[in-house]
């Protein structure tokens, strides 16, 4: 029986490849189902503060499947719940770490506080 060159783990059986020879995009569809309401998500904004710019990202009822404590109160944000996601513009270590620290608010937490 011939032997294959190319290894099988990190592959399931009729799914798609995850492992070290898929594709990046093939891996970010394994994670992530794809959802017309995400697509269809405002931009984030920017908004001028005191303390800041910060990007602001809605997010709707229909696309918050998870639950996430706001920092602005310390209540939490159930799964069904439109709120914001929220995150440093000008981060001194760059784009990419000030998305990683993004913070889901309450929009009345956001708007009101110090």
């Amino acid at each position: 029986m011939p032997r294959s060159n190319h290894s099988s783990r990190g592959r399931r059986a009729g799914g798609p490849a995850t492992g070290a020879r898929a594709s990046k995009w093939q891996r970010a569809a394994a994670r992530e189902p794809w959802s017309v309401e995400r697509v269809l998500e405002p931009a984030p904004t920017v908004e001028r503060a005191p303390d800041g710019d910060w990007m602001v990202r809605h997010v709707r009822p229909a696309n918050a499947v998870k639950t996430y404590v706001c920092p602005g109160c310390g209540r939490s944000i159930p799964p069904g719940i439109a709120h914001l996601v929220v995150w440093q513009q000008d981060s001194l270590l760059g784009a990419r770490s000030a998305f990683e620290d993004r913070r889901h608010w309450h929009e009345r937490c956001w708007r009101t506080r110090r």
